[in-house]
């Protein structure tokens, strides 16, 4: 077996660790197990062929193809007789791994082909490139920086079609969306603003948001809105002039007018009130 890149880190990276990465150019037959890892271990196929098995079965793989080898599963696989594989691999752990795995398909077999410009080739050349560098703790946070794209590259080219992470992804854009409105309400927010920012049709975001809230977005956004509207009016001596333009309102006249919609007195009249 040729071993051109090895590198293996001792870090304490509870998130996201690299733990080992390189590049293989096995000799014909070459095998590895039956054996289980205490890490995940990405392989990607440069040349060659060889055999992949977990739970029982064998699958013939070749260049172009990846394979993962998962956690505490037994896995063996052999490079072929007569063009045996070469292949770069990186092998990581953390609690956030097996979450961020489970957001692609490549996890119900293990395996999949790659696209012909496939960034995750790309990414992982450019993983192992760190081999030839000085390791520094910069250095370390930058490969741990590259290893998340390495997973996002692989979620985007084999993403997770499943119903339940359909459902998962709701409760992602969701998330995200409540951020951006509680973080913004301060500006002119539309819903169109939220969709672009989260990559949504504003359709979707509309049924989704409806579908966990129960309201629509724009009533949401509104009800924020006011409710700061309500606690700078108690808590603070600012004019409505100023409370107008901290909830986002270009033009008091208009603040004050959606404000008595909202609560049958006006801005002043709340205050007076409180």
């Amino acid at each position: 077996m040729t071993l051109n890149t090895y590198n293996e880190f001792d870090n304490n990276n509870f998130d996201l660790n690299i733990d080992h990465y390189g590049y293989e150019s096995c000799p014909p037959n070459y095998a590895f197990g039956p054996s289980v890892r205490n890490d995940y271990v990405l392989h990607y196929i440069i040349e060659g062929s060889g055999q992949f098995t977990i739970h029982d079965q064998v699958t013939a793989l070749h260049a172009g193809d990846i394979f993962i080898l998962p956690k505490d599963v037994v896995t063996y696989y052999q490079a072929d007789n007569e063009t045996p594989w070469s292949y770069i691999w990186v092998g990581f752990s953390g609690s956030k791994a097996e979450g961020i795995l489970h957001q692609s398909s490549l996890m119900e077999k293990c395996f999949a082909t790659s696209l012909a410009n496939s960034k995750i080739l790309e990414q992982m050349y450019r993983l192992i490139a760190y081999a030839d560098k000085k390791f520094t703790e910069s250095n370390e946070l930058e490969i741990i920086g590259e290893l998340y794209k390495l997973l996002a590259y692989l979620i985007e080219e084999f993403p997770n079609q499943d119903g339940r992470e359909g459902h998962n992804n709701h409760k992602k854009y969701m998330k995200q969306a409540l951020k951006i409105i509680h973080s913004q309400y301060d500006t002119p927010l539309q819903v169109a603003t939220i969709a672009e920012k989260l990559n949504l049709n504003r359709s979707y975001l509309y049924k989704i948001f409806k579908e966990e809230t129960g309201q629509s977005i724009k009533d949401y956004i509104l009800m924020v809105k006011m409710e700061k509207s309500c606690d700078l009016l108690t808590k603070s001596s600012l004019t409505i002039s100023q409370i107008a333009t901290s909830v986002g309102f270009t033009d008091p006249l208009a603040f004050s007018k959606v404000f008595k919609k909202t609560y049958q007195v006006s801005p002043m009249q709340y205050r007076k009130l409180k």
